[in-house]
């Protein structure tokens, strides 16, 4: 009953999906800047006057000045703005000029948003699949460059309105065009499709080259950051790759690999299961800030796998500590270290090295030393004349340290002697 629900629900999901066209207007990509390149601390930002769609701001910006436009809107989507800071690693003080970019690719990542989308996502799945319906927005300026490679859609709207294959291309505007590709062709077929294989299908059966280059990549905060099939970043968490044939029931799969996250808490974790030509993929990433949850996540679905769902080769990468636990034991180490040097030392020099200090008094000289716990001569604790040998023969004794002492001997009478 668990699986049938299961399945029902992706059906669902896939028959309602919508993937929705937006303007690449992120801050960080060097493309919408007029030098290629995303401005230093010290720059002051020239937007134009009117922005026809909106600048999407998702980590901290950090500039001289910002010139805004008359016309436009921001979106502060995970980021912020800070200004006027003393950054010594910038010494570029010239103004940089922000171009809005109406003219981009279907291949081009972050130009689609869909809520069937995730942190785990690849870029090369962050597009319209076989069974999407694609949205455009009607209000909008924007030129699109049509896909090199054939792509199934299930439909394509622009606003409310529905289009087939051959007239959605009729909906050409003065604000909205469409380039053909390279072949002349739009590239673009709508039909309705069911995936019908027990071990998934692939998003599309003519996957795209998706354009890296105008993808903006954050440093990732661990150590040895992985890299999944199709991401154009590397990032931290954990992914398994591995080859399957008809046999193979992704059912199952989905089902091991939401029983694992759930015992590690599912709030605190992102994850992305999906076809990759003849492999199934595997991504599982940390919400919010690296903590290392992610990969050992996917170091238990590894071992927890059953045997006969590989048909092939397997691959299981998760990265490393995050950066700020990175050579902390390292550090402890050293710290530790200087201190127990440094006790030895003071130790040696207050055994050893103490000298003799003198304070000059009234009455004469007067001498402060230290109590000497290392005497300079042997102190025989023995009489010549009392030995004891031990069966290997090593002389040894002891002798009584009160056998001399002011308090003399205790000698007792021989009760036979007259």
């Amino acid at each position: 009953m668990r699986r049938l629900i299961a399945f029902l629900y992706l059906i669902t999901v896939s028959l309602t999906a919508k993937v929705k066209w937006i303007p690449n207007t992120n801050f960080n990509l060097p493309i919408n800047f007029k030098d290629g390149k995303v401005p230093c601390p010290r720059q002051t930002v020239v937007f134009p006057d009117t922005l026809n769609g909106y600048v999407n701001i998702d980590s901290l910006v950090e500039g001289n000045e910002l010139i805004l436009p008359i016309d436009g809107e921001f979106l502060l989507s995970e980021g912020g703005i800070e200004l006027g800071g003393n950054y010594d690693n910038c010494t570029d003080t010239r103004n940089v000029y922000f171009l809005e970019k109406s003219v981009s690719s279907w291949a081009q990542p972050d130009v689609w948003s869909s809520s069937k989308f995730n942190e785990a996502t690849p870029d090369a799945e962050r597009v319209p699949c076989f069974d999407d319906l694609v949205e455009f927005p009607a209000d909008k300026v924007f030129t699109i460059a049509l896909p090199a490679e054939t792509q199934v859609v299930r439909g394509i709207h622009f606003g409310s309105e529905a289009y087939d294959t051959g007239s959605f291309m009729e909906f050409v505007t003065e604000s909205q065009q469409f380039i053909l590709n390279e072949n002349q062709v739009t590239g673009v077929v709508i039909k309705y499709e069911q995936c019908k294989s027990r071990s998934g299908c692939p998003c599309q059966e003519n996957p795209l080259k998706i354009d890296c280059n105008a993808k903006f990549c954050p440093v990732p905060a661990c150590v040895d950051p992985i890299q999944p099939i199709g991401h154009c970043c590397k990032m931290c968490g954990g992914v398994i790759a591995f080859d399957v044939d008809q046999s193979f029931d992704i059912m199952n799969f989905k089902e091991l690999v939401e029983t694992v996250v759930d015992s590690y808490g599912k709030d605190d974790l992102v994850y992305y299961i999906g076809r990759v030509g003849d492999k199934v993929q595997l991504v599982v990433i940390d919400k919010g800030e690296y903590s290392g949850t992610s990969a050992e996540v996917v170091n238990d679905i590894d071992h927890s796998m059953e045997k006969h769902w590989v048909q092939g080769l397997k691959e299981s990468i998760i990265s490393g500590s995050p950066l700020y636990k990175y050579g902390l034991g390292g550090k402890i180490f050293i710290s530790m270290f200087f201190v127990v040097v440094v006790s030895l030392g003071g130790i040696y020099a207050y055994y050893y090295k103490l000298p003799d200090v003198s304070f000059p008094t009234i009455g004469g000289p007067a001498m402060l030393s230290r109590y000497q716990r290392r005497s300079d001569s042997v102190v025989l604790l023995t009489r010549r004349d009392s030995v004891i040998t031990t069966r290997s023969g090593i002389s040894t004794a002891f002798r009584n340290p009160l056998y001399d002492s002011k308090r003399g001997r205790v000698v007792i009478d021989d009760p036979n002697e007259d």
